[in-house]
């Protein structure tokens, strides 16, 4: 599978000896940073650059996750936001379906899912997409099981952890830092985002909200 990653990306300059040109100069560790750090700055252009030299797969499987035999997710994320930023929705779409990434993977990589259908719609019918436009590729094009279990997301956060942080704000609504860490352990949120889901519940009650 990982051989048929196909990176139509401009690969032209990539050559045989570009394909290890990552593991000889830098350990899994270290390309694995490399990968996750471009990433996590949204660096497209870079990371688009880097898998025109090395061949996705290859690296990918070189980088071997700990303790199992599985690609680094690390390197496919990556690769996932290089073929979003550089618009080769297709690809994208079957590597995300063709692969499986950890739980605490699947929010992002949903979100980056239904980004690229926005994108890829808003190109072919040359107009920006409204809220009903993207409600209806959102329903037409659901994220496949690599990424998503099914459960509802809305406003970026599951059904199921919606659930879990309702339950907990009945009981207090100023939870203490080791009940947020349990509703982490939970839901899979970061701190931050039960933080603030706390922080906008307490403001919509006092206004009267739902």
């Amino acid at each position: 599978m990982m051989e048929d990653f196909g990176m139509p990306i401009d690969s032209t300059d990539r050559s045989s000896n570009g394909i290890s040109f990552c593991s000889r100069i830098f350990c899994p560790d270290q390309i694995e940073f490399i990968c996750d750090s471009l990433y996590r700055w949204r660096d497209g252009a870079r990371l688009v650059r880097l898998f025109q030299l090395v061949d996705p797969g290859r690296l990918a499987t070189e980088c071997i996750q700990h303790g199992s035999d599985h690609p680094s997710p690390s390197v496919l994320r990556a690769y996932l936001y290089a073929l979003f930023h550089s618009g080769d929705y297709d690809t994208l779409f079957r590597v995300m379906a063709e692969n499986s990434f950890p739980a605490y993977y699947q929010l992002e990589l949903t979100d980056l899912w239904y980004e690229a259908r926005y994108a890829e719609d808003q190109m072919r019918k040359h107009k920006k997409l409204g809220p009903v436009d993207k409600y209806r590729i959102r329903k037409k094009f659901p994220p496949p099981r690599s990424v998503w279990d099914g459960d509802e997301v809305i406003y970026s956060f599951k059904e199921c952890a919606r659930r879990v942080l309702k339950r907990f704000y009945e009981e207090n609504k100023y939870p203490t830092s080791e009940e947020k860490r349990e509703i982490a352990r939970q839901t899979q949120l970061r701190i931050v985002q039960i933080a603030n889901w706390f922080k906008n519940r307490r403001q919509r009650d006092k206004t009267g909200g739902k």
